[in-house]
């Protein structure tokens, strides 16, 4: 279940970045003043939330990826962070912001982070047994 879980997460947020919003919330920031919005928050959530999946996983010993699966998963959490953020250049219906993407970034960086302390936390359990 929490590895399916990962895929349905992924599914989900790309459901939610190709389908047409309101016009009001689909305005491209064109202002140079730095504007922080509520959905920045979102953004930044929605890719930290891989790493709440990474450790429901790991916490029922699933193993995501047969070999390299911190690499990989951290290599495919970095890309759906940057791929869902460009998917919206190709759709006219949406807004492709810069500054989404960043909090994109920052959450899944984040994410990573805690990832890979988590991991090497595990491993060193594992040497001293």
């Amino acid at each position: 279940m929490a590895k399916n879980l990962f895929w349905l997460w992924l599914l989900i947020l790309l459901v939610l970045n190709v389908i047409p919003i309101g016009n009001k919330t689909n305005n491209a920031l064109t202002d140079n003043r730095i504007v922080f919005r509520l959905d920045y928050l979102i953004h930044f959530g929605m890719m930290l939330f891989f790493a709440i999946i990474w450790g429901v996983g790991k916490c029922r010993n699933v193993n995501w990826f047969a070999k390299h699966e911190t690499l990989k998963y951290c290599t495919v959490l970095i890309l759906a962070g940057i791929g869902l953020e460009l998917l919206q250049l190709a759709l006219p219906w949406r807004t492709f912001n810069p500054v989404d993407l960043l909090f994109n970034l920052i959450g899944a960086a984040l994410a990573v982070a805690i990832i890979i302390v988590s991991q090497l936390i595990a491993n060193l359990k594992r040497v001293k047994r």
